[in-house]
């Protein structure tokens, strides 16, 4: 998948944000392959999000919001995982 360049910036899509901008993941990134930090994502569940939101949104979702989808449901389960803990 070559939309995987513009990670980092998936306003650059020209589409909306689908929710708070975070700082840029860390890893290497090799031109059409996910960086390394985001290689839990498999290509089935990037699919399954961008049905999933795309019908919240009413449009076609970009593989960029998908990942910023994730990334933010993945942080927030993260957060309350360490809340639990404390």
């Amino acid at each position: 998948m070559s939309e995987f360049n513009d990670i980092a910036n998936p306003a650059s899509s020209g589409g909306d944000m689908t929710g708070f901008s975070s700082p840029d993941e860390q890893g290497m990134c090799v031109p059409d392959r996910r960086p390394l930090s985001l290689s839990w994502m498999t290509d089935e569940m990037l699919e399954e999000t961008r049905q999933l939101w795309s019908r919240r949104y009413e449009r076609d979702l970009s593989t960029e919001e998908a990942v910023e989808i994730l990334q933010n449901i993945k942080r927030f389960a993260e957060m309350l995982l360490e809340r639990s803990e404390s």
